[in-house]
């Protein structure tokens, strides 16, 4: 059987009322209440939408209606004096004749409809029900006299007819409410009831006084239940990252012998070091994922990590510099963090690097002008350099002169590389230019530092001018520069053989 969702009066009270409401749902399914005046669960024009809408939200807006309507002051209700139906106004929302008429008001917009009174007790709220009995029985004037007493006091209708007022009061107070509630109906009755220009101050003083002791008591327990569901929040969140942290730790105790195997193994560390060498070259995708397939991934990282995540991750360090990887759940948390260390890494490292080369093109080394523009193009097109506007690499060409002339650095240039450079113009001599000393050398730096030299001092003073390792790297790095030296020259001169049986002989023999 088909169930009436809106009937006519309903409906129309419902379009009567919506200017009033900010109401989305009503505001989108006006348009189909407007062309059909009765609508049934069954309506085949509803669409399921509409009709679950409907279904689920009418009540509310008919009892939020309700309650923006009132009794028309100046004239709240008529009595037609004729006896014939015929000549009665019709109900603005039944629209069926009415002998008595009860004018109401849309309190947002002014708006003045007649209504029957079978209406007003179906559609209209306590409030006006409640002022419709004292105006016809008592006192014409009863709705002009509560405009100006709920003028005076704004709180009184709260007391009176909102029902969830002070949601947060606690139990013990709610005798207190219901006193408060008796006593200022019963004196707000007996006001309207009479005609009169004199507002009850005296009586409902007590009254009001009393209702603002509970407001402050309601606030102060909103308060008090406030903090408590911030402590259990903050409660709840603790527990969760401990959790998170326990499973965490879980997870890494539970590492299988596998994962620990592979993230020592030489294999991976090469591979992870290689992979992270082209994402701080910042490469453009394409140009990633071809050099990326001429890297050899090790067997046991083939179902681990493929391209295609390698490339998100590439994508994502180009533009924050550092490596996540929320998206890809798959992929083994510890491989994303050991990948993410080593790029950032190398990335600071090539930044140093870059920071040193350009300090000793135009500082350090003393360089004829043709090559130090050379050099300093060279470094301009890698990626760090462009990160640096093109505007200060004419400058940089003449720094050199500045500083000499007592000039500081620029002020307009880059703070990072204002910066770099003063550090390493800070650790100059008093006199003369030395270049920066980088913090790490490769094996083909070194052989170079050897190539033309007859004096090892020569090829340590050359060492110690252009690097400088920490204290352990660089006395395992100058013993094996020193020895490559000796063995060059024993290969240059014939004598490799003759000198292994004397270094044989001197290990073996004791005297």
């Amino acid at each position: 059987m088909a169930t009436t969702l809106l009937t006519p009066a309903q409906n129309r009270f419902l379009q009567l009322t919506q200017p009033a409401l900010e109401l989305p749902a009503l505001t989108r399914v006006l348009p189909v209440l407007r062309d059909h005046p009765t609508v049934k669960d069954t309506s085949d024009f509803l669409t399921r939408s509409a009709r679950e809408t409907i279904q689920e939200q009418r009540v509310d807006w008919l009892v939020t209606g309700s309650l923006a309507w009132k009794l028309l002051a100046r004239l709240p209700y008529a009595i037609n004096a004729s006896d014939r139906r015929m000549d009665w106004h019709h109900c603005a929302l039944c629209h069926k004749p009415v002998r008595y008429e009860y004018h109401v008001v849309l309190r947002a917009t002014g708006h003045e409809i007649l209504v029957g009174s079978e209406c007003v007790k179906k559609f209209m709220s306590d409030e006006m029900q409640y002022l419709m009995a004292i105006t016809t029985e008592d006192n014409f004037h009863a709705v002009a006299q509560y405009d100006t007493l709920t003028a005076q006091y704004p709180v009184v209708p709260e007391i009176l007819w909102t029902k969830d007022a002070l949601p947060h009061l606690p139990q013990t107070h709610r005798r207190r409410q219901r006193w408060v509630h008796n006593g200022t109906q019963a004196t707000v009755t007996g006001y309207l009831r009479h005609r009169t220009q004199t507002l009850p101050d005296a009586q409902l003083a007590p009254y009001l006084t009393e209702y603002d002791q509970l407001q402050s008591a309601d606030q102060q327990a909103e308060q008090v239940q406030r903090q408590r569901v911030q402590v259990k929040q903050r409660a709840a969140q603790d527990l969760a990252a401990k959790e998170e942290q326990a499973a965490w730790e879980a997870a890494n105790s539970a590492q299988t012998a596998a994962e620990r195997t592979l993230r020592a193994s030489a294999d991976y560390q090469t591979y992870l070091t290689a992979v992270a060498g082209l994402l701080t070259q910042h490469l453009t995708l394409a140009v990633f994922k071809q050099e990326l397939a001429a890297i050899p991934m090790p067997v046991a990282l083939r179902k681990l990590v493929n391209s295609y995540q390698l490339g998100v991750m590439a994508t994502e360090f180009a533009r924050t510099g550092q490596i996540k990887a929320a998206r890809l759940q798959i992929v083994p948390r510890y491989l994303v963090a050991d990948l993410n260390r080593i790029s950032r890494r190398l990335a600071a490292q090539r930044q140093r690097d870059w920071d040193d080369d350009v300090f000793n093109a135009v500082i350090g080394f003393d360089l004829p002008v043709a090559q130090r523009q050379a050099r300093l193009g060279d470094l301009q097109r890698c990626w760090e350099g462009r990160q640096v506007p093109a505007a200060v690499y004419p400058q940089l060409l003449t720094l050199k002169t500045r500083l000499e002339q007592g000039q500081s650095l620029p002020t307009d240039w880059p703070a990072r590389l204002r910066r770099a450079l003063q550090q390493r113009l800070e650790r100059q001599p008093t006199a003369g230019w030395v270049p920066a000393r980088k913090n790490h050398v490769t094996p083909a730096q070194l052989r170079r530092l050897i190539d033309g030299e007859n004096e090892f001092t020569a090829v340590a003073a050359a060492y110690h001018r252009l690097y400088a390792l920490p204290a352990a790297d660089e006395a395992v790095t100058l013993s094996a520069l020193h020895r490559y030296y000796l063995l060059e020259q024993d290969r240059q001169a014939g004598r490799t053989a003759a000198t292994q049986r004397l270094v044989a002989q001197l290990l073996t023999e004791e005297n």
